[in-house]
């Protein structure tokens, strides 16, 4: 998704070396039909999903949908000049724009986390053999949880699991996303959970494998094949999981319990 964002922004800002920046009198209210004319023209494959005033002479924010996740973008009132949005380079001291910003970005992260989170969740009901769950009769929450033996903060998360599961049932996910010793861990993981039976064993085998002194080659493998094998559903587990939009680790998806 990562990808697809820089390549949308990419042509979009192309435009802007095809393209003069005029700053002169438009009318006061979007040319909706000229901005989707100037995306099809840049061969975008991305539809209108809102526009909003920017509170900035001749400008307006819109939110173009790809894949049903959501990019901001600025664009005159004529539509013939599009702008994508990065955050971290806008300078402003504009308080009100900067605040129409803020919520605009707020809505757009409220969107994409959920589309995310719903592909996620799909991830997990199609590898249910390959996630660990931690019971709580009690629970009100389900919380799922996507971890990379090698990303520090997911370490951080297997501190925290106790604590979660007081009011939750956890569902895990260990993958390899980072580099090819992930992999290895993940699959060591994988190995090793299947003799863990209690919660308190199966936070024991998470908090080992996520120790920075841990080596996967110390686990061993009934057949030569058996590594491959969940070697492979790792990585397929890891490769679908970005695919529906997960950009990072940990992820985290807490929800009521059905």
């Amino acid at each position: 998704m990562i990808q697809h964002i820089r390549s949308l922004h990419g042509r979009i800002l192309h435009l802007l070396a095809c393209s003069a920046l005029c700053l002169g009198s438009y009318a006061n209210a979007l040319d909706s039909k000229q901005l989707e004319s100037t995306l099809k023209a840049q061969r975008l494959s991305a539809k209108v999903a809102l526009t909003q005033d920017s509170s900035l002479q001749g400008f307006s924010f819109v939110v173009v949908e790809q894949g049903g996740f959501w990019i901001p973008l600025l664009a005159n009132d004529s539509g013939r000049v599009v702008l994508g949005i990065s955050p971290n380079l806008i300078f402003t001291t504009d308080e009100k724009f900067e605040a129409k910003l803020a919520a605009l970005l707020q809505k757009v992260s409220a969107n994409n986390k959920q589309v995310a989170d719903k592909g996620v969740l799909k991830v997990f009901k199609q590898h249910t053999n390959s996630t660990i769950t931690i019971a709580n009769e009690a629970a009100k929450y389900k919380t799922y949880i996507v971890l990379d033996p090698n990303c520090p903060y997911c370490r951080d998360e297997v501190e925290k699991l106790e604590e979660y599961a007081k009011d939750s049932t956890l569902e895990i996910m260990v993958v390899g996303i980072i580099q090819q010793s992930s992999i290895n861990k993940a699959a060591a993981f994988a190995k090793l959970i299947q003799n863990a039976k209690t919660k308190e064993e199966q936070i024991s085998v998470l908090k080992r494998v996520f120790d920075k002194s841990f080596d996967p080659s110390s686990v061993r493998f009934a057949k030569e094949t058996e590594q491959g094998d969940i070697s492979s559903t790792t990585l397929m587990m890891g490769l679908e999981l970005q695919k529906a939009g997960l950009q990072g680790v940990p992820y985290i998806i807490k929800e009521p319990k059905r």
